[in-house]
Formats: C-alpha cells, structure tokens, sequence
C-alpha cells in the first residue's frame, strides 16, 4: 500500500453520481491556495479490452499495448472527466488506463510525475486498494441501492459517505481543506463531551487531569473542533470550562446521570447527527469516529460494541430523533441508555478496545496512560 497524504480519492457506488461534479467543484476551491493535480485511474481486469462500464467505450482500454497507459490532458474543449478538470483549474491532469494485475507499477509511474508540492484530486474506486490517501470520500446517488463490484471492495475504507442527486450533494466540497500537509473533513454535526460527572474512582477532576501540561478536556476539544461544525460541553460548571470559549449545556435536571447529559445536550445542540463522548477518553479516534457517523445515515444510534458484548455508550453517535423517547425513559425514572435500544434503531458496530481506546476512570489508569505517553506521540 502506498501511503499519499496529499491525495484525496473520490470514489463513487454508480455511474451518473456526479463523482466528476464534485472533483471539479473541489478543485476549483483547492487551486485558490494549492497547485492541484487531477488524475484519473481506470482499471481494467486483464486481457479485456472492453471499457469496465460493459460499453464500448472510448477505445482507450482496447488501445493498451503495454501493462499501463499514462495519458497527460491537454484538451480544454471537450466534456471528458479529465478536461473538466483542467477546466476547474487543475494545473495538470493526468489519466492513468492499467491492468489490475499491474496497478502497483502504473500507480508509481504515475505518482512520478506529479510534483511534490501538489494536492491531487484522484477520481477511482480501485485506486484506494493501492493507495492509502489523506481522504477518500464515496459519492452515493439517493435514489439508488446498487453498488458497483469496484466500490463495495473499498466501501468501508471511506472516510465520508456523500449523498447525491447527481448535480448537488448533501456535503459541500468547501468543508474540505489541505491544510499543514493534512486533510480536514468537518462534518455537518456536533461533538458533545460529557463532563458532568463525580469522579467518584478517580478521586479528582477527571475533566482536568493534566496530560503534557493541559487539561484533558482541552486535549479533547482540541482534536475535535477541526472536524465538527460545533463542539459543546454537557456540565452543570459554565465557569469552570470558561477557558475553552466553548458553549455549557446545563442538565435540564441535575443528578440524572449521562442519560440527562445527552437529552440535554441533543435538544440545545445545531445538528441532527451528534457525537457523544465521555471527558474521560484522551484519544478521539477521527477515522472511527467518521466511521460512525457514515453508517449514521438510516440509524437513531450507533453504537460501538467489543466480541465481549460491551457497549462503549459514551464514544458513539446519537440522532436528535430519540429525544421523545429519551424523555419518556427518564420520565419513569430510568437512567440507563441501554434502555433506548429496544425503542430507536440501533447499529451496532466492532470495536477493539486493546488497539487505541483509553479509558481514564481510575488513577491507576491515568498514570499508566501518562508513563505510556512517555515512550510514544499519540496526542
């Protein structure tokens, strides 16, 4: 696999989704600041000359006489993906026709005459099985179910799911920013960070424990805000949390526990989709968190759960759809939010809690994390 930061790929489930409409109006908003790179990879199965739509085609498959071809645009004029590209404003556009069996080589051809400093707007779905980008997004057409053998092997490699009428998207392309050699991708939702527990087993603050000098819910904040349209914190202390400048959501009634943390914070929070997590987990997993949220699309929650059946219910993803029934479990004194789960449609989905997952409850737990982060940069 090769690794590209620089190279955000756009895949697509069909044809007509408007994965080229979306390429073009990214690279018209990237080349504002960025020399960007457009590229095309087509693959095709060996020893078909067929285009892999099952159409004749443009005769450029049937054409190879080698492993691979490499073609350099310079057509402005005509409606091909690739010279709408350089219409956008790509500075160079570059379309690559190789067989599978040879991906890896033509792939390194390619990426050999892209300049270093380039940010390169790819259009594939294959392509990501060879390439790990920065971002790959998928565009997925609204009124269709199929999805197309090339993107089903890379669908849940996607960073983002992208809902499409063919022209307009339910994501605009000016949430997507190269900024300090990285990606950002800031979702139309929420992160909420509960923090209005006692830390009975901690016996301090778990909200301000110091790791390299700030407190972590800083730390938290911090890697959350990039992403998100809004970060809020569910607390009943508005001054304590001041230095963040981050809106206080008060519980509509104290001493209900998290489930009262979450109704409050999904009724005064902007968006439908919202993040949930404790003020006690330091790592906020990006790529899992946006894991989640594109399996949210048709579901009330989603919710992380290990082989062992435990549920991780504040590191998961709520729709403001299950406020009513929220109310009503609080209303005859419930407090668990497995409660929800036989009320609103849940997805659950795998987790590993031994790879990344921190969990600071107690303070054997939070000296072994510091003495870890020591030896590593995790944060």
């Amino acid at each position: 696999m090769i690794k590209r930061k620089n190279f955000i790929i756009i895949g697509s489930t069909g044809r007509n989704n408007g994965k080229t409409e979306f390429a073009c109006k990214l690279i018209k908003q990237l080349s504002k600041e960025h020399l960007v790179v457009g590229v095309k990879i087509t693959t095709i199965k060996e020893d078909e000359a067929k285009c892999p739509r099952g159409e004749e085609g443009c005769g450029v498959c049937g054409s190879l006489t080698g492993n691979y071809k490499l073609t350099d645009e310079t057509d402005k004029i005509s409606q091909k993906d690739t010279a709408r590209m350089l219409r956008a404003g790509a500075e160079k556009v570059l379309w690559l026709c190789v067989y599978k069996k040879s991906s890896l080589e033509g792939i390194n051809e390619l990426i050999s005459k892209i300049p270093h400093n380039a940010v390169v707007v790819c259009e594939s779905n294959s392509a990501r099985l060879t390439i790990n980008p920065g971002l790959f997004i998928i565009i997925r057409k609204l009124s269709e179910h199929f999805i197309k053998k090339s993107c089903k092997e890379v669908y849940d490699f996607a960073d983002k799911i992208i809902e499409s009428d063919g022209e307009k998207f339910d994501f605009s392309p000016e949430r997507i920013r190269f900024d300090n050699n990285n990606w950002q991708l800031r979702e139309k939702a929420t992160a909420i960070i509960l923090a209005g527990g006692k830390s009975i087993r901690m016996g301090e603050d778990k909200s301000m424990l110091q790791i390299n000098g700030k407190p972590l819910i800083s730390i938290i904040s911090s890697q959350l805000l990039p992403y998100f349209d809004e970060v809020i914190i569910g607390a009943n202390d508005s001054e304590k949390f001041k230095f963040l400048n981050l809106r206080v959501v008060h519980d509509i009634e104290k001493n209900k526990g998290p489930l009262m943390g979450i109704l409050s914070c999904l009724k005064s929070s902007n968006s439908d989709l919202n993040f949930v997590t404790a003020c006690d987990i330091p790592i906020m997993n990006i790529p899992y968190i946006k894991y989640m949220l594109n399996r949210a699309f048709n579901a009330d929650i989603v919710m992380p759960v290990s082989e062992n059946k435990r549920h991780e219910t504040l590191y998961a993803i709520y729709n403001k759809r299950i406020i009513n029934d929220t109310e009503n479990i609080l209303k005859e004194n419930k407090r668990r939010i497995i409660e929800l789960f036989n009320m609103v449609n849940v997805t659950f989905v795998d987790i590993n809690f031994d790879e990344w997952y921190q969990n600071l409850n107690t303070k054997q737990n939070y000296l072994s994390f510091i003495q870890r982060q020591l030896h590593t940069s995790t944060i």
